[in-house]
């Protein structure tokens, strides 16, 4: 019987109800007021008062007992059941597609819905029927009138189906007091399910907690629903206390470098429906004030298809590695111990400012400069001075030019400055001029003062070259030049230069073959007893055979330096004079035999056992010779060569200081470095016989052999004035060509052969 039914029978219940007592209250009107009218009136008019008192009072109750018994009906609804609209709201229920259903206090069924009757599988009245009691087991149901006893508020139960169709399904019984009076509201829940679902939330929850990177939650106004507590340590505070707040508010945005605003990710995102990556560099400051580097995506937060509930955003923080990247970059583009523009930096400057001059048409300068003696400086000093003198050069040099120059260093103790928008040449000058007189003169370096001077090359854009790599080309040649003219000086490139730079070029290529070819020969010059003119000793002196030209040892020496074959080279010639020297040597057994040495041979720490193997092969011993050092080197690197010449004097070689006068080398230094002779040089002799106090020098350095208890050689002697009155000042060896050139090994022959005629 459906609930239209129900309504049409009540009221035809309610009507004849009223009519019943409708004509009982007629009878009793008719009795009380017409009796005597019947007495005295008709009676027609009784009748039809009977009839119309009778519906009318009929009607009047069927509507008081049937508003009567809905009203309190109604009202009996309200206070257990749906409320006003009770009728639409019980209609609703049963027909919603959920499994719940409503229980009373005392276990009876009060309504079941259709998702409810399909999951258990069975019908509406079946269920009421069973109740609550034959829905659960006997253990869920005794709980449930426990649960009943305590009366507690806003629980929550669990209870368990007395008949499981497929899997274990629990029901959660919800206590709810705001409409319902003892009527409960009850759901059928997978609990296996909503565990693993609760599980996911958690595992969920505990991800975002424990992942890396910060992630910051907002709802659709961009107002701050969640942060993990990464997100909460990169800020400096917890979620509570920023929950509700605009994103820009707490979490301000602004480029690294313009330190301008970045707009919103969030609200973009949300706007733009789609995820937003930052490739830019993205700082934020929090509201302690530290600045973090950060790398950003936000996307947008979607629910029930397309409705956008928020914005979630991830962010990572780069400060260390964006620093570290900074700094990897600084340092792959800078100096490391002066902080200066490297090589690769000044080959893009240099680029560029080519770039801009052509443009512009404007001219600018590249200055090579170098430091004069620097390894000497760092090699007595130690490499920690020497670095510093690099870093308080590089200062200087900074200091000396425009803040839109640049000034590098390429390496060693070369840099290189680039001058931008040159007038012309004069102006050029002028900058060197200045950079020199600031950078060059004394320098402290741990209480030792030393002086530095510098040679620099110059080319200019764009009659030098006209692109980067001949402009460094140019200036690098002008500098080497500079340094060949003297020291303390600077060259503008021109294109002579290369010329002598590809001739330069071709003899070292020359020599390093006739070395592999044996093209090169020992030649001797004799040095005489001033008094007897006797020889006593033999200069070797080394001679290249270029075809038919025969090359002296100054035409190559310094090319065979540069080639880094000067050793290899002395110590061919040395042996190929040997054998010569054995047999010379057995007629003549005080004859001594003179080696020229560079430092690079007394640097070398195999030079003194090379020497050794090579005496040794020969059955020659060390006091058959004299080693001789020119005495400017010699004294640029006294400190360092000290024990290697003390190691060669205890072997039993004599020692030598050859150009004697050219560096104003200190007696005492003499006394401690105990040399057996030195060699005064030609250009002190060559004064000699030329007027009034022209022998002085040559007289004072003989008397510094005197004082010094050494050998004094006068080495470039020309005419017999100038061999005699070195011999009346008490000199003890001549060696010139008054007496002889450098001759051959048969010319030697001949001449020692002459000798022993006489």
């Amino acid at each position: 019987m459906n609930r239209l039914t129900q309504k049409l029978l009540l009221s035809l219940f309610f009507l004849l109800v009223g009519l019943s007592f409708g004509v009982q209250i007629s009878q009793f009107v008719e009795n009380w007021i017409f009796t005597e009218v019947g007495q005295y009136g008709n009676e027609s008019l009784i009748e039809l008062f009977n009839y119309f008192s009778l519906g009318i009072i009929g009607f009047v109750m069927a509507i008081v007992l049937g508003g009567g018994v809905i009203y309190f009906a109604r009202k009996k609804q309200q206070e257990i059941g749906f409320g006003e609209h009770g009728e639409l709201y019980y209609e609703v229920f049963r027909e919603c597609l959920t499994a719940q259903f409503l229980v009373c206090e005392n276990g009876t069924l009060y309504a079941v819905s259709q998702g409810f009757c399909k999951q258990i599988g069975e019908s509406e009245d079946a269920l009421i029927a069973k109740g609550l009691k034959g829905l659960v087991d006997e253990a869920s149901h005794e709980l449930f009138t426990q649960w009943q006893a305590q009366g507690g508020d806003f629980e929550q139960l669990v209870l368990t189906l007395s008949e499981a169709k497929t899997e274990q399904v629990h029901i959660t019984v919800s206590l709810n007091h705001t409409h319902l009076q003892g009527v409960f509201l009850g759901q059928l829940v997978d609990v296996a399910k909503q565990r693993e679902l609760q599980k996911q939330h958690e595992l969920l929850a505990i991800t975002l907690s424990s992942v890396g990177d910060g992630v910051v939650c907002t709802d659709n106004n961009n107002q701050i629903t969640f942060m993990n507590p990464v997100a909460e340590a990169v800020l400096a505070l917890l979620t509570d206390e920023v929950k509700g707040k605009d994103f820009k508010e707490v979490m301000p945005l602004f480029h690294e470098d313009s330190k301008e605003a970045i707009s919103d990710p969030m609200q973009q995102a949300m706007t733009e429906l789609q995820t937003i990556s930052l490739n830019e560099l993205i700082c934020f400051r929090n509201h302690l004030g530290l600045d973090f580097a950060i790398e950003v995506c936000c996307s947008p937060i979607f629910i029930r298809g397309e409705k956008i509930a928020g914005a979630v955003l991830v962010f990572q923080d780069v400060t260390e590695s964006r620093m570290m990247r900074k700094r990897m970059n600084h340092l792959a583009h800078h100096d490391a111990l002066t902080g200066l523009p490297n090589r690769l930096l000044l080959q893009d400057r240099l680029v560029q400012s080519c770039k801009r001059a052509k443009r512009h048409k404007h001219q600018f300068a590249l200055i090579f400069l170098d430091l004069n003696k620097f390894k000497a400086i760092n090699d007595s000093l130690g490499h920690d001075s020497g670095d510093e003198l690099l870093k308080q050069v590089a200062k200087r040099l900074t200091a000396s030019i425009r803040a839109c120059d640049t000034v590098s260093r390429i390496g060693g103790d070369e840099f290189v400055l680039l001058i931008d928008s040159m007038d012309d040449r004069r102006h050029v000058r002028h900058v060197v001029e200045k950079i020199f007189q600031a950078s060059s003169g004394d320098y402290e370096l741990r209480s030792r003062q030393v002086k530095v001077s510098f040679s620099a090359g110059v080319a200019l854009y764009p009659e030098d070259g006209e692109n980067a790599d001949s402009l460094m080309k140019s200036a690098d040649t002008a500098m080497y030049r500079a340094k060949k003219v003297g020291h303390s000086n600077y060259q503008f490139y021109c294109a002579e230069l290369d010329k002598e730079a590809e001739l330069y070029l071709e003899k070292e290529t020359a020599m390093i073959a006739a070395l592999h070819q044996k093209a090169f020969l020992p030649h001797f010059q004799p040095i005489y007893n001033a008094q007897t003119l006797e020889i006593e000793k033999l200069e070797v002196l080394a001679r290249w055979q270029y075809g038919s030209e025969l090359i002296v040892a100054e035409q190559f020496v310094d090319i065979a330096e540069s080639a880094g074959i000067n050793g290899h080279l002395s110590m061919y010639v040395f042996e190929l004079a040997m054998p010569h020297f054995v047999k010379w040597s057995t007629q003549y057994p005080k004859l001594k035999l003179c080696l020229n040495l560079s430092i690079k041979h007394l640097l070398n720490g195999m030079f003194s056992e090379q020497l050794m193997t090579l005496l040794d092969k020969f059955k020659l011993q060390p006091e058959q010779f004299e080693l001789e050092i020119a005495e400017r080197p010699l004294l640029e690197r006294a400190d360092e060569l000290k024990s290697t010449l003390d190691s060669l004097s205890c072997l039993g070689f004599n020692l030598a200081i050859d150009d004697f006068g050219l560096g104003h080398t200190n007696p005492s230094l003499l006394r401690e470095l105990h040399f057996d002779s030195i060699k005064i040089d030609p250009s002190f002799i060559n004064e000699m016989g030329g007027g009034e106090h022209q022998d002085d020098l040559a007289l004072v350095m003989i008397n510094i052999a005197k004082s010094l208890g050494v050998n004094c050689i006068a080495e470039g002697v020309e005419c017999e004035v100038q061999a005699k009155t070195l011999a009346s000042y008490g000199c003890d060896q001549l060696q010139g060509h008054l007496f002889s050139k450098p001759i051959s090994s048969e010319d030697v022959d001949a001449l020692l052969g002459k000798i022993s005629k006489a």
